[in-house]
């Protein structure tokens, strides 16, 4: 096609539905068939300038569904949003049309969110270069090779509110353009992808950042950073595949300043208001019998992949806030102290817990995490305090090796019941025996009863136990078996556990004697210690 011919190309999509706006105009099909020949001519020549505008002012006829105006309407209230979506929801087209109505002020009637009454600076990014081109680019501004530019302003912004003579790319690739605002003056709009280095990200000032796909947590951050101090807005619009891990928690648990829409194929009809197909039932039929079974609820119900592997399938955590509940003050509860220890490669974290002996409920309170390098004297203190004095203390197994994470000849088990006094359980914290009678120290079981206690509500988390149930949710067994890392606060949590439901925990009520018949008399001279 020559490039004459090209730059008044005009999609027969877009003379169809001219077309069928002309004729809802005249009354309906029955009505337009008594037009006269000069009616009929005016309505062609009327059909091919309506066809032009809904192609390249395609702002002006964007009709939103349902769930695209709800999310929209977030935006007067939070900063911090997301779009959790199924596949094939109209994600992206929701969030290109958001972008051009803060870039151009262009605002339609109806619109109930977030309005900026002057120009905007703005980011629209990625997974990689390729991906923001066919996506993105070509969404916002029509083409994704902006070589082809008899396609620019086919996208969100209107092809007049673009100035050609500011942009800049790179190939195929646009890297900023410049938009007119209705107000006057040009809006910015920076396109970048997730494969560039934070640092290349800093010492922008954004007003608006568009993030398609989940991005990694450092380059939310960092995009975060840059509408600070202008009290910018952040969308996010991605389907869930990588789990409930960093930013995917935020928005599915709504913490303060965040908020998210989910988007189910039940969302989204099977025509649009032209009446042409936009997700047909037989597309979605054959497309679920595609998916892999973990798959179908991340990709029809934007519902977090939980799939292959997961070992905590959890949505809904059983998480509490320490003001909700009056932990502390209760002489009743049962209280413990857990450890995975570590000091080369993997830092020491010490769990504190509370049981409730009625309601059967055990609570994760408090983690402390030790960096690596230090021994048991440079982090007893935590053991010391008021609360946690005389507290009975879980060990692992290796607790009792002597120079295993001490650097000296003692063991762990010797500094602490030997030279601080600590009310230390005898005996490693094991699984209880199996039907042979075997006892062991596989994971397996531990985790398993965590899991159960999650999803039955008997095993409570505080939400100021981060990295727990950051490694929870991206916990994963191979087909070998094999548990994933990093698990060190999982550890720490299942030994707390295990203790518990083997009776091992102390309320202040009967901390006087309810250890004594468990401690062994002291032995004198140098024995092995378990």
């Amino acid at each position: 096609m020559a490039k004459s011919e090209a730059s008044n190309y005009i999609l027969p999509l877009y003379k169809d539905r001219a077309l069928k706006h002309l004729v809802k105009l005249a009354g309906g099909k029955k009505h337009a068939k008594s037009l006269d020949a000069d009616q009929l001519r005016a309505m062609m020549i009327a059909r091919d300038k309506i066809a032009e505008d809904m192609q390249f002012n395609a702002i002006k006829w964007f009709r939103p569904f349902p769930y695209q105006i709800t999310f929209f309407k977030t935006g007067k209230d939070f900063t911090r949003r997301g779009m959790i979506a199924a596949n094939r929801s109209g994600k992206t087209v929701a969030s290109a049309f958001e972008v051009a109505y803060h870039l151009t002020g262009m605002y339609p009637d109806w619109w109930d969110g977030k309005r900026w009454d002057k120009p905007i600076i703005g980011m629209a990014t990625g997974e990689s270069w390729e991906q923001v081109a066919k996506t993105l680019q070509s969404k916002i501004l029509g083409c994704d090779d902006i070589k082809q530019s008899y396609k620019l302003g086919s996208g969100s912004i209107p092809r007049e509110k673009i100035d050609v003579k500011s942009i800049r790319a790179d190939g195929q690739n646009v890297l900023a353009i410049e938009v007119w605002h209705a107000s006057g003056g040009k809006s910015k709009l920076y396109f970048s992808n997730y494969t560039q280095q934070v640092r290349h990200l800093q010492g922008f000032e954004l007003d608006l950042v568009l993030l398609d796909e989940q991005p990694p947590d450092e380059i939310f951050s960092e995009l975060v950073v840059r509408t600070a101090s202008r009290e910018g807005q952040v969308i996010c619009s991605f389907t869930p595949l990588k789990g409930l891990s960093g930013l995917v928690r935020k928005f599915w648990d709504n913490i303060d300043g965040y908020c998210h829409v989910r988007v189910t194929w039940d969302d989204v009809p099977f025509v649009n208001e032209w009446g042409e197909d936009f997700f047909s039932k037989k597309e979605r039929e054959q497309l679920e019998r595609d998916f892999m079974p973990w798959e179908r609820d991340c990709r029809m119900k934007g519902i977090p992949l939980v799939g292959k592997g997961v070992v905590f399938p959890i949505l809904n955590w059983p998480i509490y806030k320490s003001l909700d509940l009056e932990l502390q003050n209760n002489p009743k509860l049962e209280r413990l102290i857990s450890f995975d220890l570590g000091i080369k490669n993997d830092p020491t974290v010490i769990s504190f817990f509370f049981r409730d002996p009625v309601e059967e409920i055990i609570y994760l309170h408090r983690q402390v995490t030790i960096p690596t390098g230090e021994t048991p004297d440079e982090y007893v203190h935590y053991l010391l305090d008021r609360q946690s004095k005389d507290v009975p203390i879980a060990l692992p197994h290796d607790a009792g090796l002597a120079g295993r994470y001490t650097l000296t000849e003692q063991s762990v088990r010797e500094v602490f019941e030997d030279s601080y006094g600590l009310n230390c359980i005898s005996g490693a914290i094991l699984n209880p025996a199996n039907d042979q009678g075997k006892v062991t120290n596989h994971k397996a079981y531990g985790i398993n009863i965590m899991r159960m206690g999650m999803e039955r509500g008997t095993f409570r988390i505080n939400e100021s136990c981060i990295a727990f149930l950051d490694e929870c949710r991206n916990y994963a067994i191979d087909d070998a078996g094999r548990f994933s890392d990093p698990d060190d606060h999982i550890d720490s949590a299942r030994i707390g556990i295990l203790a518990l439901i083997q009776g091992h925990g102390e309320s202040q009520v009967s901390r006087s004697n309810s250890f004594a018949f468990r401690r062994l008399a002291a032995i004198e001279g140098k024995v092995q210690r378990i």
